[in-house]
């Protein structure tokens, strides 16, 4: 394989924006086939868990861990 291919695949499969795009790009064509197969709605509604779940797991990092986080170092810095 030429570097050009190895380095997207290794974007699309190795980062989690990648597998972000991926997923989306899977519910987009998964919802288009769902107007004509049934088992596109199943396949719709597991592409769209991981977006999902990262979303959830992005607002608890902003709204509760990086809080405490920056407490704990205003804390460590004040002594």
């Amino acid at each position: 394989m030429s570097e050009k291919v190895k380095f997207w695949l290794l974007q699309i499969f190795a980062t989690k924006i990648g597998w972000l795009g991926l997923s989306l790009a899977s519910m987009v064509i998964f919802g288009i086939l769902g107007n004509f197969y049934d088992w596109a709605q199943t396949a719709t509604l597991i592409s769209l868990i991981y977006p999902v779940v990262f979303t959830l797991i992005m607002i608890v990092y902003a709204w509760i861990i990086n809080p405490l986080n920056d407490l704990k170092e205003r804390r460590k810095n004040k002594k």
